[in-house]
Parts: structure tokens; C-alpha cells; sequence
């Protein structure tokens, strides 16, 4: 399979508060992996590929959660865990937030490197 991603996704287990635009509703989920772009999140939700996602993200040593704005992307069931994989693009985030995902992202990485 080829791979179409254009950044490296992080493994990570972040706590992320969701509120999905269409259905009016939030909940907390797990954040699997990250990148520069986009994420994926364990759902309990089947949700169709352009769905408004607003993620409020918690950053391990960061008070302040992350926002970014998501659309999805795709999603496939789980059914060994009953949840809906789901890769999530970030549309219109702000600047600020933005930066402090990237500086997230490289710390990831740096501690990647440490490990090789």
C-alpha cells in the first residue's frame, strides 16, 4: 500500500473533548496519533467524511488545551473495540494554537530520536 500522508504521525494518548458540529454533541475521546495536519481519534460515533469536528485537546505539562477546528477524513469500524477509527484533517486553526502543536509534535519527535 502507498503511503499518502506528507507528515509523520506521532503515537501518542491524548485526552480530547469533541464537539461533533452536526449532531450537537460532546463527549471525551482518545487522541491515537498526530501530525502536522491532522489526527487520528477513537469514536463511538459513525460519522461521514467532511463532518465538522471541534477538538479541545489536553498537552501533557500545558494548562491550556489545544483547539482545532477538524473535518474528517475517513472512518472505519473497530469491531474488536467497538469504536470508529477516525483520521481527522485540522482546517482554519489559529496561529497560536498551531504553534504550540508543532512545538508538541517536535518534542515527540526529539523523544523518538532519543530512542533510536
Amino acid at each position: 500500500m502507498t503511503e499518502k500522508r506528507k507528515f509523520l504521525r506521532f503515537e501518542t494518548a491524548l485526552n480530547a473533548l469533541c464537539d461533533i458540529v452536526r449532531e450537537k454533541t460532546r463527549a471525551s475521546y482518545k487522541v491515537k496519533n498526530i501530525s502536522k495536519e491532522g489526527a487520528l481519534l477513537m469514536l463511538d460515533k459513525k460519522l461521514r467524511e467532511g463532518d465538522e469536528i471541534n477538538l479541545s485537546v489536553d498537552v501533557p505539562g500545558d494548562n491550556v488545551p489545544i483547539f482545532a477546528p477538524c473535518q474528517v477524513a475517513w472512518q472505519k469500524p473497530n469491531p474488536k473495540v467497538g469504536l470508529y477509527a477516525t483520521g481527522v484533517k485540522f482546517i482554519k486553526m489559529d496561529n497560536f494554537d498551531n504553534g504550540r502543536l508543532l512545538e508538541y509534535i517536535y518534542l515527540q519527535w526529539l523523544k523518538l530520536l532519543d530512542k533510536t
